[in-house]
């Protein structure tokens, strides 16, 4: 049987940041498996979930991090983010609080990436319009301001999640020095495992949706 993996022209690393309960796993799973649950996610440690894709005939594979959020994980070093070629900041479009943050994790970001990257800011819950607390034109604003591209979706209709990430894999294309397959990818997910679990993290969780 031929591996997923054979004929991969480039392998992209994406991490998903932003508070607890904006829907960051949510995202995922819309994306990975195409379902919703009602019922509250919590991450606990690291989650990493992989999709293949096609664009423009070239065969791509994206290892997509999520993660939750606590304040050692927040303050580990080059670990998590080694190798990292996007960054999909989550908030909240019904919690105000969830975007005053992003600068936060802007930050964390910026400092701890020493490579090529993309990043995307993304208004999640959008379809929770009665209880909007974070207008379009703030999150425009915000990203004309940072020169980050922005987007609103919703995890629980689908609405705008194969954009975001189709969007971030065009933009990660136009990297020509980035995400060609070299190494293998899954022994750098498990060396960024084990040493995530030097550092006390709860128990990890791999799952490839092909």
């Amino acid at each position: 049987m031929v591996s997923e993996d054979a004929g991969v022209d480039r392998c992209y690393k994406l991490l998903l940041m932003g508070e607890s309960n904006v829907g960051k796993t949510s995202i995922i799973l819309r994306y990975t498996e195409n379902e919703f649950q009602t019922t509250g996610i919590s991450t606990c440690g690291v989650d990493v979930k992989c999709k293949f894709v096609s664009v423009d005939n070239t065969k791509i594979k994206l290892v997509i991090w999520d993660t939750a959020v606590q304040e050692r994980f927040r303050g580990l070093a080059k670990n998590y983010f080694r190798g990292a070629n996007g960054f999909i900041l989550v908030y909240d479009i019904t919690n105000k609080n969830s975007f005053d943050k992003l600068r936060g994790w802007m930050s964390d970001a910026k400092e701890k990436i020493d490579n090529e990257y993309k990043m995307v800011v993304i208004g999640n819950k959008r379809d929770c319009e009665d209880e909007r607390e974070v207008d379009t034109n703030t999150l425009k604003e915000f990203g004309e301001k940072n020169g980050v591209l922005t987007m609103e979706v919703s995890a629980k209709t689908g609405e705008g999640i194969d954009s975001l990430f189709n969007e971030m894999v065009r933009e990660l294309l136009k990297l020509k020095n980035v995400g060609f397959v070299h190494d293998d990818d899954e022994s750098e997910v498990n060396k960024t495992y084990s040493n995530l679990d030097n550092s006390r993290m709860p128990e990890k969780k791999h799952k490839c949706i092909c």
